[in-house]
């Protein structure tokens, strides 16, 4: 074997040279470092690290296809293979996805469609090592999306998360409003020692009083109209696993003091219910609300808020670790083509800035909701800044400078208050609060200063 100075990410094993030369040229066209192989058994011994998948003939000399599909099953079990077989090898093209082949296609074969299938089989290969890094990072495997974890806040984060999971203290997860919470408490539950048990979710302002209550505890026939038969809650379903609450501060104030007894004693009733039943949960609570404000104006039980909080985790905003927006950017876009099963999307260096200073008030879901919709809509799977949302063009225009003010030098300090409120203000989406934070005066001076200067609200505020 010659010795190569960059390692192949996809290697083609084809026995007919013209074939083979004619696959290496187009995967030359596409971009990819592609090397090609007479026989199975060559192409086996090219597979290194960087390989992220195998093109096969099936009938080869020395090692058919089929063995180095057992080859690959056996040694690289998570890399992707893809057969060439004869329109009247049906049976053959089976047997190969038995073997473990993620597709297969005749010959002769559409270039298109077998690139469309290559990339494909790039992504999940990028996706499952993304997996495996996690594993190796946690030690344990996380039977769902992981977080991206590239600033020492996250970092730290899930330092915090791995040693806490194995305990059984009930964990008050805070942060803002699509920030990951519940991702991170499936975390938590599939590093813990109930991990092969249920995880059940319970949305608190989902649903009215009298279902939640019954959604929760349960409730016995008759109890009350519409009871026609026995209920068990979600107390009850994840007996020996977790119990999400999410939003837990919006849990009615007549349901606390039930909730409070299900942490200290581990005891609850069914609605309509004499017999006091025991519960083994543990319990994982998730909120975005100032709780010192609920128990200030008595919707909210202190001594409640105590037994939820007994270990709180924060999840910084994403605006606050602005270096895991591209890699959460990349992850996200993969997420999508493998549901899609076509390549993923890719981002403009114009529109990769724009995401980048854009500061996501809805946070990891805004981002999610952004891409979904931008890749669908984008030309040449690449996304420009007229495929993202219209909020993303606002703020760059916002950010720009201002066109009345440009240098500061020969303007008045009241010209450029006003530009700097109004700015901010915009940035904000019209929120007074989180405008007076960013410039470090109160709120009520943001409203005196808006009267002032007679600046314009945003529109729909």
């Amino acid at each position: 074997m010659t010795s190569r100075s960059r390692p192949p990410e996809l290697i083609v094993a084809e026995d007919d040279p013209t074939a083979r030369k004619l696959l290496l040229m187009l995967a030359a066209r596409r971009g990819i470092h592609a090397e090609g192989a007479e026989n199975g058994k060559i192409a086996m011994d090219l597979v290194g690290p960087a390989t992220k998948a195998v093109l096969l003939d099936l009938h080869m000399p020395v090692w058919d296809g089929f063995r180095c599909l057992q080859h690959l099953a056996d040694n690289h079990p998570h890399l992707p293979a893809i057969v060439l077989s004869a329109a009247d090898q049906a049976s053959d093209a089976v047997r190969a996805l038995k073997l473990g082949a993620i597709d297969y296609l005749t010959k002769p074969f559409d270039p298109e469609e077998l690139f469309a299938v290559l990339f494909k089989a790039f992504n999940l290969h990028r996706i499952q090592q993304e997996n495996e890094d996690l594993r190796d990072a946690v030690g344990e495997s996380v039977q769902t999306e992981h977080m991206v974890a590239e600033s020492p806040a996250m970092t730290s984060l899930l330092k915090k998360t791995r040693k806490i999971a194995p305990l059984d203290s009930t964990v008050l997860l805070t942060g803002e409003s699509g920030c990951g919470k519940g991702l991170l408490a499936r975390t938590i539950h599939s590093l813990s020692s109930r991990a092969d048990k249920p995880f059940v979710t319970v949305s608190c302002p989902a649903l009215p009083r009298e279902l939640l209550e019954s959604e929760l505890f349960g409730h016995e026939k008759g109890a009350f109209t519409g009871a026609v038969k026995r209920r068990i809650g979600k107390i009850e379903s994840a007996a020996g696993g977790t119990l999400f609450l999410d939003e837990i501060g919006e849990l009615p104030l007549d349901l606390q003091p039930k909730l409070l007894n299900v942490l200290q004693d581990r005891q609850f009733s069914r609605v309509g219910g004499e017999s006091t039943l025991t519960s083994d949960v543990r319990l994982i609570a998730a909120t975005n609300i100032d709780f010192a404000a609920k128990i200030a104006d008595g919707s909210f039980r202190e001594d409640l808020y105590y037994r939820l909080s007994v270990i709180p985790l924060e999840i910084p905003p994403i605006r606050e670790r602005p270096e895991e927006i591209e890699p959460l950017i990349r992850k996200i876009l993969a997420d999508i083509s493998l549901r899609r099963t076509a390549p993923a999307a890719t981002l403009s260096p114009e529109a990769l800035a724009l995401c980048l200073s854009y500061p996501w008030p809805g946070n990891v879901r805004e981002i999610e909701n952004a891409l979904e919709r931008a890749s669908a809509f984008c030309d040449d799977n690449t996304i420009t800044p007229l495929d993202l949302p219209g909020e993303l063009q606002k703020h760059a225009r916002l950010a720009a400078p201002d066109e009345r003010i440009g240098q500061l030098a020969g303007h008045t300090l009241a010209e450029i208050e006003r530009a700097a409120i109004r700015q901010t203000l915009d940035a904000c989406q019209g929120n007074k609060a989180g405008t007076a934070r960013k410039l470090g005066i109160s709120e009520k001076s943001v409203y005196n200063k808006i009267k002032q200067y007679g600046i314009l609200q945003p529109s729909g505020i």
